[in-house]
């Protein structure tokens, strides 16, 4: 999923989930979006996770349409969980800036051999990438799927626990939560608080990847500083090279520049360094005055010194630093762009699998025959509900026209339709009529067959006896059961 369409689709998760307000959609106008929803899509956008999420996409949408939202909490839902730009280019300009400083301090006329800075750089990035494909190897080895689940009291429910989670936590939401003017201590700004940390939690995966991108382009950039400083002074300055160490000797440096330039000999296919040309710049020489007239064509085939040892360190920084950076930033760009192409989401959450019961539901079809019972609005009303809550909100309902007491099934039917039988729970089973009833109804209809028991007319007469309410729904219940068919309650106990 797309991670816009997840945005969308956890803002409406933190609308639905917060406390009743005048500018929320209330519970009944989200039931009838997803009912509108579903009744638009149909079957015709195909199954399966892909048509279920363009489901959640299009029902966010509507939700977020149908609130009353001032304009600073709409911009909330409009803001991505990823790294600043401003954050990016700060730590871009930064590490240009500390790597340029670096040799300019270190080495401010010199080109050191044993230059701390520039060997520096290069041991540091070499053991980020023994690091890198140590993490790799154990993440090959021990894999592991982790979700970051969102989860949100239900509506209506707040606890002390709940409003302290929802208050801002950190420096930077504190700062944010000074910009809201209209919904300031509000429920409005809790809720949005809400989806600000859910929506962290989901983006999780993006946001890191975007992190390794920005320090991957990061040590890139602190190379081409010190290469920078290393260019820039060489203009103005002559540059002084040698080497200097009280504890190393000219062999022990000898092995140290040969294993540091051991990438570079080998790609330029030179020789290593003899012991006679590390002795010789024991000690710092000039650079060197061109054996031909200075150029380009002399810096590239008759360098000095100087500039040969410029070469060799900007081709060693370039080598071992800024190529693979850069490749490891552009693989991290892609991983920003394919996980922002496929955000998870919790779809075990009850949110989502309510949804979920909701869009299975759509291609469920029921006829309810009533039996001995006037259909009222009010009763309509009620079976709608109870199709809604235990076959999904997208389940068709037709109810048919009541039989009268004692007349038998009609055989035609909707083939494609579950048959339902609806029987009222203030009657008195009989034998004789039900008893038939039900048997003509195995013949027809099969064992499978629904038999509904209207009981919300019997409950509203004995209020004060529910003995005798019990005692009326076990016996219809095992009359319709020795009948050879299943019995539930219509609406179910406790709805």
């Amino acid at each position: 999923m797309k991670a816009s369409s997840a945005r969308d689709i956890v803002f409406t998760h933190a609308l639905e989930t917060a406390a009743p307000h005048e500018a929320l959609p209330t519970p009944e106008r989200c039931t009838a979006i997803t009912q509108e929803c579903l009744h638009a899509q149909g079957n015709a956008k195909g199954s399966g996770r892909a048509a279920f999420e363009r489901f959640l996409h299009e029902r966010a949408k509507r939700v977020i349409a149908a609130a009353q939202l001032p304009a600073d909490i709409r911009a909330v839902a409009l803001q991505g969980a990823g790294v600043s730009r401003w954050m990016v280019l700060a730590v871009l300009l930064g590490a240009f800036a500390l790597g340029f400083a670096g040799h300019a301090i270190t080495d401010p006329h010199r080109v050191d051999l044993l230059s701390p800075s520039l060997i520096g750089i290069v041991l540091w990035n070499v053991l980020v990438y023994v690091l890198l494909l140590v993490n790799w190897v154990r993440s090959l080895i021990k894999r592991k799927k982790s979700v970051v689940m969102p989860l949100e009291p239900m509506q209506g429910q707040t606890t002390q626990v709940d409003q302290a989670a929802a208050a801002p936590s950190g420096w930077l939401q504190k700062l944010q939560a000074k910009k809201w003017s209209v919904s300031r201590g509000t429920g409005l700004r809790k809720m949005a608080l809400n989806f600000e940390r859910n929506w962290w939690q989901i983006n999780q995966r993006p946001r890191h990847a975007q992190w390794a991108l920005t320090i991957h382009l990061g040590a890139a950039m602190l190379a081409l500083g010190a290469l920078s400083s290393l260019w820039l002074t060489g203009l103005t300055n002559a540059y002084q090279v040698g080497w200097e160490s009280t504890f190393l000797s000219p062999s022990a440096v000898q092995t140290c520049l040969n294993i540091l330039f051991a990438p570079l000999q080998y790609l330029l296919g030179t020789a290593p360094w003899a012991l006679a040309d590390v002795t010789a710049l024991q000690g710092w020489a000039p650079s060197g005055v061109p054996a031909v007239p200075a150029g380009f064509m002399q810096f590239l085939e008759y360098p000095t010194v100087g500039q040969l040892w410029v070469q060799l360190y900007s081709l060693l920084l370039g080598l071992m630093v800024i190529a693979p950076r850069l490749v490891l930033a552009l693989w991290q760009g892609v991983k920003v762009w394919w996980l922002n192409q496929h955000l998870a989401l919790p779809l075990q959450q009850p949110y989502f699998q309510k949804l979920q019961r909701d869009w299975a539901g759509r291609a469920t079809a029921l006829q309810v025959q009533p039996y001995s019972l006037d259909i009222t609005p009010e009763r309509e009303a009620a079976l709608h509900s109870h199709v809604a809550q235990n076959y999904g909100a997208g389940a068709q309902l037709t109810v048919l026209p009541a039989l009268a007491y004692g007349s038998p099934l009609s055989v035609a039917s909707n083939g494609n339709a579950q048959q339902v039988l609806l029987l009222n729970l203030a009657a008195t089973p009989e034998v004789e009529i039900h008893g038939a009833l039900l048997a003509q109804v195995l013949n027809l209809w099969g064992p499978q067959t629904d038999v509904w028991l209207w009981a919300a007319d019997f409950r509203a007469r004995n209020t004060g006896a529910p003995a005798r309410v019990q005692e009326r729904e076990q016996l219809w219940k095992e009359f319709v059961r020795s009948a050879g068919l299943n019995a539930a309650l219509v609406p179910a106990v406790g709805a």
